[in-house]
């Protein structure tokens, strides 16, 4: 059994990764860049210099532009699995991996459930891991959501195919993306009752903080499908980390407004306020969904702020580093498509500390 000196090295590699995240002036100048191009021209002064090299900016598909965004996510990870590691420690990034890999497997199946046509869905999913290019024309030529996942590992695809028949139902793919999100959390949950007390409290407030918000997005979801409370309180995920009664509270009421309300009165408080007034006005959750995105990246970020050994550093980096790719490619596809800073400046995922400067 490893000791937290025993991590004293991988945990100062990964602190050493973390000043090369992008500083908020690097996303300054990506914001002021006038297209793709000159975001990938102000990219060259930063860490992704080197997955950059060659590519001009312009006629960039899809699949390279995340090819070269995740590059340095794939290399960060193998850096961190060749680490003398412990093998639930392992178990955990590669869960957590997995967990990243399978936002892209929740988009594909609930465009195709939409009917939006493979071509297009091409055009829209985020190429990560297993699922490339390749790989994702592969599933898109399925006949049905049944034989997507018979191309999944077995037990996700057992859980999968459990709750293919709740989505005509309710009209929606919401309890499979639900399933996946479940599998892979609680999965990642119970993957740290075997480490020792100084690396799991740590661990598990990481993991139980994105099942908490997780589970407030999925019952703001459901309130604003007006999925009923019978079938919400099958999708939530059986996990309680900082959330007690009010969870209960905001099942059982009537609007996302009410719920908001319920939540506010607990542990989450603080995230939630005025955005019940702000859905009141808006009738769009898209604001809120960044909100507890950017607590999950600032509760990342705190790991840092201490001294904590074993995964949990690990575990923290490599979700920030997640977030930071997505930020980078939705800035460069924003500038392709016209999106104004503004809007762009709002959807940006980051932690509220700043972000330290490169050693």
């Amino acid at each position: 059994m490893k000791t937290a000196n025993d991590y004293a090295y991988s945990t100062a590699y990964i602190r050493a990764l973390r000043s090369f995240l992008l500083r908020l002036d690097d996303y300054e100048a990506l914001l002021k860049a006038k297209d793709e191009e000159d975001v990938i021209r102000c990219l060259g002064g930063t860490a992704y210099s080197k997955y950059f090299s060659g590519y001009s900016g312009k006629g960039l598909s899809l699949g390279e532009i995340d090819r070269a965004i995740f590059r340095s996510y794939y290399q960060n990870l193998e850096e961190m699995l060749r680490f003398r590691l412990t093998d639930e420690a392992r178990n955990i990034l590669e869960l957590a991996y997995a967990r990243h890999e399978s936002s892209t497997l929740k988009t594909i199946i609930r465009l195709m459930y939409e009917g939006v046509h493979p071509e297009e869905i091409m055009h829209l999913v985020t190429f990560i891991g297993r699922y490339t290019e390749e790989h994702v024309s592969r599933l898109l030529k399925s006949k049905s959501l049944q034989q997507i996942f018979e191309l999944e590992e077995p037990t996700l695809r057992r859980t999968a195919l459990e709750k293919v028949s709740e989505c005509d139902g309710l009209h929606s793919t919401l309890p499979l993306e639900v399933a996946i999100d479940k599998h892979y959390l609680s999965s990642l949950w119970n993957s740290t009752s075997r480490l020792r007390d100084w690396d799991k409290n740590y661990v598990r407030d990481i993991i139980g903080t994105d099942i908490d918000i997780s589970n407030i997005d999925l019952t703001l979801r459901c309130k604003h499908l007006g999925i009923p409370f019978s079938s919400l309180r099958e999708l939530l995920i059986p996990i309680k980390h900082r959330l007690g009664n009010e969870l209960d509270v905001a099942v059982e009421t009537a609007t996302v407004s009410e719920a908001i309300r319920a939540f506010k009165v607990g542990y989450y408080g603080v995230v939630l306020s005025g955005f019940d007034s702000g859905f009141d006005r808006e009738r769009s959750l898209l604001p809120l969904e960044i909100g507890l995105k950017k607590y999950f990246a600032e509760r990342c970020g705190r790991v840092f702020l201490g001294y904590p050994f074993g995964v949990a550093p690990l575990l923290a980096y490599l979700n920030l580093k997640y977030l930071e790719c997505l930020n980078i490619r939705e800035i460069i596809l924003g500038k392709r498509d016209g999106v104004p800073n503004s809007v762009l400046s709002n959807i940006i995922i980051l932690p509220k500390e700043a972000v330290p400067q490169h050693v």
